[in-house]
């Protein structure tokens, strides 16, 4: 009788640290709070003008990389507006590049 229970607590102590590491690193599971901040609207991705670039990918490129390449007279360019316009033109996941194929990287125009 004095093993099971010596057994039941440190069970009983081996789940409550897994509940806790779990709870840590993935978070709660309670939906979001509505009344958090709303997120800053932008604007459509389909009313940007660019033009696009074929360009083939190489051993170390990333579409940050290229896109600054090939943009090298404008100053600094949104992030996540890059990786929606080469997602909106090629239809592919922009982290995940397959070297030596080619993709259409936009070329943006500056519009007074």
């Amino acid at each position: 009788m004095y093993f099971f229970k010596k057994s039941g607590i440190y069970l009983f102590i081996i789940l409550i640290i897994v509940s806790i590491y779990t709870d840590l690193t993935s978070g709660s599971l309670l939906p979001p709070n509505n009344n958090s901040i709303p997120a800053k609207q932008t604007e459509p991705t389909n009313t940007r003008k660019f033009k696009v670039k074929k360009v083939k990918v190489r051993s170390g490129d990333t579409v940050l990389s290229i896109v600054e390449e090939i943009n090298d007279l404008l100053p600094a360019l949104d992030i996540n507006q890059i990786f929606d316009d080469f997602q909106l033109i090629n239809h592919t996941n922009p982290h995940k590049l397959i070297i030596g194929d080619y993709y259409y990287f936009p070329i943006y125009m500056i519009i007074p």
